[in-house]
């Protein structure tokens, strides 16, 4: 193509979703949480506007729900109507969260905005079908559970001076997410298209680049697993073919991090480890908050008085507390004692009393036994609570176990 086009690729919104497995208890940090996708939102509405885009394709899941609250159809109105004013048209594909089964939205729209028809792949020239500069093809989903191919009806004109595909679909089977809208790579490429928008992975990926074949990721990472960058991607397409470049839209960014403590002594030693933890949490996100997630690791002196309960949370809170006065603020959302006492195992383990009997019964049992028995404590809580995050690896709980059994045993042997 001989003109020069720029237009921005973003998908997953899910616009007033809840963020999952928080432990948002201070107002400040549930505030930001509730606000923070549609503050994202706005974000890629100002991308648009500054690099001059001439639209913006999302592809699936604008909305968390197929009930689309009155609040997230209020801001995605509010932000399409500032792209209106700037001459800037919306192409918007259905997904799993949004499908069309779910009606139309109750609020009108402004005109710039176009929904994809869900039963079959629509055609759309831009700006116009008289003269075209790019042709955009996309399909919204039917319904919520997707599972036919729908990449395999997409098929561009050998006439067509750039073509985008627009679709919300599981590429190559990413078992992190649900198989909706299944298709291979070899099946985007059969298409034809010149660029593929696609939506559904949370995670920004490019699977191919000649030509483009991208996720954007979800502007806004929604729970601990979603740690990283998160954004948009402009994309610019000349004589040469398109090139892209990702921007970050992300509000508040999650993070986790291992403290080690083998060198820690006194609680003094353990405060300052985490507040160093929560300065570099700090400093990697960019100007954001963070919700941050801890785990104390290592064999230490300070493990004893971590293991008092009381203790533990106080330290904690007072971290929680100075490090909200600081901005922009760091929340420890969740901090796991996974300390070890300071023991010399292999002098444990060559002893004859009962704690060496402990550490040999430990060592035998594999990882595969380990899991299996934690399998069966844990698989009817998991079915009565799916939506709880039951972080626990079988070796590292057996490992705990059994250095809880020693701190009590040679506890009670140094009391006598």
């Amino acid at each position: 193509m001989s003109e020069r086009l720029t237009f921005v690729h973003a998908a997953d919104l899910h616009l007033d979703a809840p963020f999952r497995r928080v432990d948002a208890a201070e107002p400040r940090v549930r505030d930001a949480c509730v606000e923070s996708t549609f503050a994202a939102f706005e974000r890629i509405v100002e991308v648009c506007i500054e690099r001059d885009a001439a639209f913006l394709v999302i592809a699936g899941d604008a909305y968390n729900t197929a009930e689309r609250s009155f609040r997230a159809q209020s801001r995605f109105r509010a932000g399409a109507r500032r792209l209106a004013e700037a001459g800037i048209r919306v192409f918007l594909a259905g997904g799993n969260h949004d499908p069309a089964s779910a009606g139309p939205v109750a609020l009108d729209m402004p005109d710039n905005v176009h929904y994809f028809a869900s039963g079959t792949v629509e055609r759309v020239a831009f700006p116009s079908e008289k003269d075209p500069v790019c042709v955009l093809y996309g399909r919204s989903f039917g319904r919520a559970r997707e599972t036919a191919n729908l990449a395999r009806e997409f098929r561009a004109a050998p006439a067509d001076p750039f073509a985008i595909g627009v679709l919300h679909a599981n590429v190559g089977g990413n078992q992190q997410y649900e198989p909706y809208a299944p298709c291979s790579l070899d099946d985007l490429l059969a298409a034809g298209m010149d660029y593929w928008a696609l939506g559904h992975i949370h995670q920004h990926q490019e699977l191919a680049a000649e030509p483009p074949i991208v996720y954007p990721g979800s502007p806004q990472g929604l729970d601990p697993n979603e740690a990283g960058e998160h954004g948009c991607v402009v994309v610019t397409v000349g004589s040469s073919g398109a090139t892209t470049e990702f921007v970050e839209t992300g509000q508040v960014a999650w993070d986790r991090r291992s403290v080690h403590l083998a060198d820690a002594v006194t609680l003094d030693d353990v405060l300052a480890a985490l507040r160093a933890s929560c300065e570099n949490a700090r400093g990697a996100a960019d100007g954001r908050p963070v919700l941050l997630r801890v785990d104390l690791v290592g064999r230490s002196e300070a493990h004893a008085p971590l293991a008092r309960g009381a203790t533990f949370a106080e330290l904690v809170a007072e971290v929680r507390a100075e490090q909200l006065a600081i901005a922009p603020w760091v929340w420890l959302d969740r901090v796991r004692d996974l300390t070890k006492p300071a023991l010399d195992l292999d002098r444990v383990r060559a002893g004859a009393d009962f704690a060496a009997d402990l550490v040999r019964i430990a060592d035998e049992l594999t990882a595969d036994e380990a899991a299996t028995l934690l399998d069966d404590v844990l698989d009817p809580v998991r079915s009565a609570a799916r939506d709880v995050d039951l972080d626990f690896d079988a070796t590292a709980l057996l490992e705990r176990a059994r250095d809880l059994c020693l701190d009590r045993l040679l506890a009670g042997e140094e009391g006598r």
